[in-house]
């Protein structure tokens, strides 16, 4: 599943809604130490457009 979240998230990355939409549902679907991996691998590759996403959906931070 994780590597579906992946792709998934790739496929919407021009769209911050619909990126921030399947980030969330990544919570149902992913165990602990997944959501670990994918935060690390949204961070290197989407860090600075996306880096106020991760903290708000990460850690409830609001940018």
């Amino acid at each position: 599943m994780l590597e579906h979240q992946m792709k998934v998230l790739l496929g919407v990355a021009k769209n911050p809604h619909l990126f921030r939409k399947e980030l969330i549902k990544s919570f149902t679907w992913l165990s602990v130490e997944e959501l670990e991996v994918l935060r690390k691998w949204i961070k290197s590759e989407f860090g600075s457009y996306y880096d106020h996403l991760i903290g708000e959906i990460f850690y409830g931070i609001s940018a």
